[in-house]
């Protein structure tokens, strides 16, 4: 499944990259998420908590950053997702691109996800993550324009 999503945040393009391309610092803005333990500035553990439909699931991942570039204001990064007894849950990679519009910043979110044994309906996670896509907005605009995200 592919997801693209693009949203604007009033602040400059240097603050919003700063907090995308900060793991720790931006997976607060993650409905549910929290950073467990990192290896060194490119390997995170993370625990979330989701609910799609009526079902409440709590998951473990590896969020391993690939690319922080500055220049390009571009961060690629994948997420292996995990159930509570280890077992592979799916795959994620994902791009976030920024661009300048005057004193916004558009941020680009390219998500190419792989559910592993189908064990959900497209629709469903489909809404599902358009839920959480909305909340991530907020709580990024919170972020960048120094509030703390709920």
């Amino acid at each position: 499944m592919q997801f693209d999503n693009s949203f604007s945040v009033q602040a400059p393009i240097d603050a919003v990259f700063a907090a995308v391309s900060d793991i720790e610092r931006v997976v607060v803005c993650v409905p549910g998420a929290q950073v467990l333990s990192s290896r060194g500035d490119d390997v995170f553990e993370v625990a979330l908590r989701s609910r799609v439909g009526l079902v409440s699931r709590r998951y473990a991942g590896t969020i391993t950053v690939h690319e922080r570039d500055a220049g390009a204001r571009r961060v690629t990064m994948t997420n292996r997702a995990r159930d509570a007894t280890g077992k592979s849950v799916g795959d994620a990679r994902i791009e976030i691109g920024l661009a300048e519009l005057g004193s916004h910043t558009n941020v680009s979110i390219h998500s190419r996800v792989t559910i592993a044994g189908g064990t959900l309906a497209e629709t469903t996670i489909g809404r599902a993550a358009a839920e959480q896509m909305a909340l991530f907005t907020a709580n990024l605009r919170a972020l960048v324009g120094g509030e703390t995200p709920p």
